[in-house]
């Protein structure tokens, strides 16, 4: 098993995992906000977390595929909507497991990150790949042994966002958002 990691900087989560590397838009924390401190709206704390691929949790993208067995498509489509009531999660999400912070005491001594996707752009804090994350679970997924090897090592930078992300308003409407989210 090649060593895995991954690197959140200017807005993109660079995902290598041995045999190649993918790259996937991504962005931490509310627009407008750049103080790691701000509980439920600033970046995930700049350090090193631990992904372990055996705790990731999976939402609706079976259920399409799973329409012969009623129970089977009812009980995933029901626990993709009770997942994604107090939040914007996406398919799929793993906790982040801080490991060195590169600041801390200047990281307000928050908790519970996850790595996930979302409909919409931003997070609490965690770090949010949008509608990419079928791809990078998926690509987790595969080059993953779950023998307790292979663990991901996730690097979050000093700017982990994107350019003009400060400037953006955390109330800003989504077009907007997409915009600029796709302006790269």
């Amino acid at each position: 098993m090649a060593f895995r990691y991954m690197v959140l900087k200017n807005g993109w989560l660079i995902f290598n995992y041995g045999t190649g590397i993918a790259n996937f838009r991504a962005s931490t924390g509310r627009p407008g906000i750049s103080d790691p401190s701000i509980e439920n709206m600033g970046p995930i704390p700049p350090g090193w977390y631990i992904i372990y691929p055996s705790e990731i949790e999976e939402g609706s993208v079976n259920f399409l595929e799973k329409k012969d067995d009623v129970v089977d498509y009812m009980t995933t489509y029901s626990h993709y909507v009770l997942r994604n009531i107090r939040g914007d999660w996406g398919y799929y999400r793993v906790k982040l497991h801080p490991q060195k912070l590169m600041y801390p005491n200047r990281d307000g001594h928050r908790s519970e990150f996850y790595l996930h996707g979302g409909k919409t752009i931003g997070s609490a804090g965690c770090i949010d790949v949008g509608r990419e994350d079928i791809a990078l679970f998926k690509l987790i997924k595969s080059t993953s042994t779950y023998d307790g090897t292979d663990n991901i090592l996730v690097e979050v930078t000093e700017y982990p966002n994107g350019n003009g992300w400060n400037k953006l308003s955390a109330t800003s409407p989504v077009e907007e958002l997409e915009q600029w989210w796709n302006s790269f």
